[in-house]
């Protein structure tokens, strides 16, 4: 506020209400109260707050009314084609693998498209041809999540296997992405594997024998 910057606040539905509350008078007079200093802060021209929150993650407070009203909302959708999230989320995985300092190569580009592809189907609730509705569990699945996932999997194969990501480090972190509620997520997974993944012939084999084993 001092030095008239922007602020990014991250997860803004995850923080107490009691912070939420205070960014409402905080945007719409600029200054900020200490009460307990009897005195009063105000922000430099240029100050202004950009927070993210998960559209499809309600999170721990959602935000209020009065709140939402004092910041131009942007949503940004998922992206729109399999080859196009596949894309964002190699050049992110690459570029953690690097920051990160992991033992590990990134994974292939199929075993990316195959984690993608699930991800999108089980959270659009049918397969990426139409022909079969599936039950949604009740993870996010986000790309950020599909990140998560393949970047978990470069750590396990750099610390625990062979430093080339193999479908058993998929699957663990496909399991805890996936089957958030054991009781619900687990069976809505397991049809996922029995009535789409089982079917699809010798290239996705290996990840359907290591989720199985995963779920059991």
């Amino acid at each position: 506020m001092e030095s008239g910057t922007l602020a990014r606040f991250e997860e803004i539905t995850r923080c107490a209400a009691e912070v939420q509350d205070a960014l409402i008078s905080l945007l719409s007079e600029k200054r900020l109260s200490i009460p307990e200093l009897a005195t009063e802060v105000p922000a430099a021209k240029g100050f202004s707050v950009i927070a993210t929150a998960n559209t499809r993650d309600r999170g721990v407070n959602d935000m209020s009314a009065a709140l939402k009203r004092r910041f131009n909302v942007v949503v940004l959708p998922t992206p729109a084609t399999l080859e196009a999230e596949v894309e964002i989320v190699r050049k992110r995985v690459r570029e953690l693998g690097a920051n990160l300092e992991l033992k590990a190569a990134p994974p292939a580009e199929d075993a990316v498209a195959q984690v993608i592809t699930v991800f999108r189907e089980l959270r659009g609730g049918q397969t990426l041809d139409g022909k079969n509705k599936l039950k949604v569990p009740s993870g996010v699945l986000s790309t950020a999540e599909a990140i998560s996932v393949l970047v978990n999997g470069m750590a396990l194969a750099g610390n625990f296997g062979t430093g080339e990501v193999s479908a058993h480090d998929l699957a663990a972190g496909l399991q805890g992405a996936i089957v958030k509620d054991e009781e619900k997520d687990k069976v809505v997974w397991q049809e996922y594997l029995s009535n789409v993944l089982k079917k699809r012939g010798a290239d996705w084999r290996p990840l359907f024998t290591a989720c199985a084993e995963h779920n059991q």
